[in-house]
């Protein structure tokens, strides 16, 4: 038997669980337990956003009180990553994360989950005021729309292509092909 560490359940397993319940006393017409159980539900809801001084890991993904968030929908350079511009390579998987840094500073971020990625992380949309940091990456050329997880970013993308900027000065490998040939 493959032992490993078991998967935390997260906002929605909880919602499933406590809508599975509510629907079992609402059949046995318990109110008392439905009353409690509707007590619990903007508990459950408001435990889907994280906020909170954010520290930039790289160009997509953030820890706030040790939790780690990958933005949805975008997929960044990676650390390591080389772009070309201008006749020279430089590490734009490093720009990527130091522009998202400058652009957080120590301002608050809000991070609404949407899901939870294969590693236990936190996906989700961040903002920081009424900036969606999200888009803000992919429209100012840090990252691109990752098509595979949604297609809310590719206008931001498109106009970042068209203006040619960030990883658009240049040659570059795509995040996730960059990463196939790391192996």
């Amino acid at each position: 038997m493959k032992r490993g560490r078991r998967k935390k359940p997260g906002t929605r397993e909880w919602f499933a669980a406590i809508v599975m319940v509510a629907g079992l006393f609402a059949l046995t017409g318990e109110e008392q337990w439905m009353d409690e159980l509707r007590g619990l539900l903007p508990t459950a809801a408001a435990s889907s956003e994280v906020a909170g001084t954010a520290s930039v890991i790289d160009g997509d993904t953030l820890d706030i009180h040790g939790t780690r968030i990958r933005l949805h929908g975008i997929d960044a350079p990676e650390g390591q990553q080389t772009c070309g511009a201008r006749g020279r390579t430089w590490r734009c998987g490093q720009q990527a994360a130091l522009a998202l840094s400058d652009r957080i500073g120590r301002r608050p971020v809000t991070c609404r989950q949407r899901d939870t990625d294969r590693y236990g992380r936190v996906v989700a949309t961040c903002h920081q005021g009424d900036t969606n940091l999200n888009a803000w990456m992919v429209r100012q050329g840090w990252a691109v729309a990752y098509r595979q997880y949604g297609r809310d970013y590719i206008a931001d993308e498109d106009a970042a292509k068209a203006a040619g900027r960030g990883i658009w000065a240049g040659p570059f490998m795509m995040p996730w092909d960059w990463r196939r040939r790391q192996g």
